[in-house]
């Protein structure tokens, strides 16, 4: 990175992980990643495949650079084949100049847009794979550079902090939740004791009177 073009992405980095740090709902933070990737390296489309607990397809799939028309024309959203298995077997950054070309390629699906210069990153959490950012189609270049990839992974190491500490943020109002639940059911259980208890003594006060004959 040399010069104003080089300053400028640093601060965009800077700025980006810090965004990601105020984020604490999962899927906004997911979100705001994958649409600071493309921003940080000029990519025309991205996205962040989340891997499933078998860590061997994608359960969740974010983009960047598609309209819903487009996603709704797609359809079903890729499950881990192709290129983006390849990032599963092996999370390391891979940039290709046409991914197309490549063995491993599976094709488009119909209605999915023509894509060529292609970089992705693994992201990781708490030291496992959590998933893959996927960027495509440089803007004004023929490819991604390796500056775009250090870049990126830079952002990746920031978005797995990000990524966990919205993670335990959600298992802590999970928890509040719960015990939320936990007290209601008590007050809930103490006050129809009482109120059975109260029917009984009135029940009690009837069969009393019932015996007298008046």
């Amino acid at each position: 990175m040399e010069g104003l073009a080089g300053t400028d992405r640093l601060r965009r980095l800077i700025g980006a992980v810090a965004t990601l740090g105020s984020d604490l709902e999962l899927s906004d933070l997911l979100e705001r990643l994958t649409a600071a990737a493309v921003d940080l390296v000029d990519a025309t489309y991205g996205a962040l495949g989340v891997l499933d607990p078998s860590r061997t397809s994608l359960e969740a799939f974010v983009t960047v650079g598609l309209d819903a028309d487009q996603v709704a024309a797609i359809g079903h959203l890729p499950k881990g084949r192709g290129i983006l298995g390849l990032l599963i077997t092996q999370p390391q950054p891979l940039r290709l100049p046409d991914l197309r070309a490549h063995p491993d390629s599976a094709g488009f699906p119909p209605n999915h847009p023509p894509m060529s210069s292609f970089l992705g990153v693994p992201v990781f959490v708490g030291g496992e794979v959590y998933g893959n950012l996927y960027l495509t189609d440089k803007k004004g270049a023929a490819e991604f550079t390796e500056v775009d990839a250090d870049l990126v992974l830079s952002l990746a190491v920031a978005a797995g902090v990000a990524i966990e500490n919205a993670r335990l943020h959600a298992t802590v109002r999970e928890l509040d939740v719960l015990r939320d639940r936990e007290r209601i059911a008590r007050d809930l259980h103490d006050t129809v004791i009482q109120r059975l208890f109260a029917t009984g003594l009135a029940l009690q006060g009837a069969a009393r009177l019932a015996e007298r004959p008046e």
